[in-house]
């Protein structure tokens, strides 16, 4: 059975476990051609990461193995739609 997929980011990442959630933006739907990306920085660390188009919905979706790879610590976060050079930041 497979776990079902959250409709919202997670409040917190733990490394070495996989990172997936189904987003829904209906200003920027990814059937319009928007794209979706996350940005996580701390003062030693930046890690980036983008959704896929799931319809008109984003899919994240980080494998446990990158996940692993990532450093401990605390992180502020941004998510961010672009599409033909114009970027909008939509969630922090």
């Amino acid at each position: 059975m497979t776990a079902p997929t959250p409709t919202t980011e997670p409040a917190s990442l733990l490394a070495g476990d996989t990172a997936k959630w189904l987003i829904t933006l209906a200003d920027y739907s990814a059937a319009d051609g928007w794209a979706l990306s996350y940005t996580l920085a701390n003062a030693a660390n930046r890690i980036t990461f983008s959704a896929s188009a799931s319809g008109s919905d984003f899919l994240v979706n980080v494998s446990a193995a990158t996940t692993a790879t990532w450093a401990a610590g605390s992180y502020s976060w941004r998510s961010q739609v672009s599409k033909s050079g114009e970027v909008f930041t939509v969630a922090t």
